[in-house]
């Protein structure tokens, strides 16, 4: 179980993964400093691995330059990370590197390719490397082998879903590759409030042998009994 933002103590103890928040980067490579280190005593305290994750608001500005290592911004960026990663006692990255429209063939071999670097650089480290993916061509058949797992970021219904799950498959993810996206408070209109949409999805989840399920995001989850995170929770460890 996947969570973005929100972390706390009742929260940790229904996750497995935690993923505080994007880092900020420079298409030269660098990358901003964020000491992450009190939240990652708490959440290994509870069991809980962190990773950070890099967003792609601004792919043009900072992804396509730094995925492109003409400069060798790339290399740089890697060993940033890694760096970065092992001074905070971080779990592993997450890259969510959006176009919309979907990926051209140099985008895709470029994404690809930092995929199977980074996963180079962080496996003997025993750090994971996973992406957040949609309908968009993001990676090719290579990067598909490397990566840990991939979040289909599937928030809208059960349609959505089945499409997504059938698009991956189709491009060689096996499910245990593939974890599950759901909603929790997101959107204008606060649509991730959708208590029987997450069972079916836990449920879907269990029932197709799928990696796991992500949920985006915490931070807009009410601590009580409509806690759309221990409705996932309870639905995934029900007997």
């Amino acid at each position: 179980m996947v969570c973005f933002f929100g972390g706390g103590e009742w929260r940790f103890e229904r996750m497995t993964h935690f993923i505080p928040g994007f880092l900020s980067f420079g298409g030269d490579g660098s990358i901003s400093q964020w000491d992450l280190r009190g939240t990652v005593q708490q959440a290994h305290a509870a069991g809980v691995k962190v990773i950070v994750s890099f967003d792609g608001q601004h792919w043009q500005e900072n992804f396509l330059p730094m995925s492109d290592n003409g400069d060798g911004s790339r290399d740089r960026f890697i060993a940033n990370i890694l760096a970065f990663c092992l001074e905070n006692d971080i779990d592993g990255v997450d890259y969510d590197w959006e176009i919309g429209g979907g990926f051209n063939a140099e985008q895709q071999r470029l994404y690809s390719d930092l995929v199977i670097e980074t996963k180079r650089a962080f496996g003997p480290h025993d750090l994971t490397v996973s992406i957040d993916a949609y309908f968009r061509d993001e990676i090719d058949a290579r990067a598909i082998e490397a990566v840990d797992w991939i979040q289909l970021m599937a928030y809208r219904d059960m349609d959505e879903l089945r499409a997504m799950i059938e698009y991956w498959h189709a491009r060689g993810a096996t499910a245990d590759k593939l974890v599950l996206g759901m909603a929790i408070g997101w959107g204008h209109s606060g649509e991730g409030f959708d208590r029987d949409l997450v069972r079916e999805k836990a449920r879907r989840c269990l029932d197709g042998g799928f990696g796991g399920v992500m949920l985006f995001r915490t931070d807009l989850d009410v601590p009580d009994g409509d806690s759309m995170l221990q409705i996932v929770h309870d639905t995934l460890h029900a007997e």
